[in-house]
């Protein structure tokens, strides 16, 4: 898990709680599979009544993202159902 403020200074927590099977193209690319991506949720530690938003990002390890990478994904995560 990581954390990480937005421009409001709320603070979220991030962290993948998935990963895609791959086997659904996002984009039809002749001769190429598509590669398994993870899910990451994001919560709002400091204002509860934000919902949860999650995203689909390179899979790996959170840790390998650097802190404006991680705000950036959550600027466009969608809120999750």
């Amino acid at each position: 898990m990581r954390w990480v403020s937005d421009d409001a200074g709320r603070r979220w927590s991030a962290e993948r709680v998935g990963r895609t099977s791959g086997l659904i193209p996002v984009k039809n690319k002749k001769g190429s599979f598509p590669e398994p991506q993870d899910i990451v949720r994001f919560s709002c530690e400091s204002d509860h009544a934000e919902r949860a938003r999650e995203v689909t990002t390179k899979a790996g390890l959170l840790e390998q993202l650097t802190d404006s990478e991680l705000r950036a994904l959550l600027n466009i995560a969608p809120k999750a159902p």
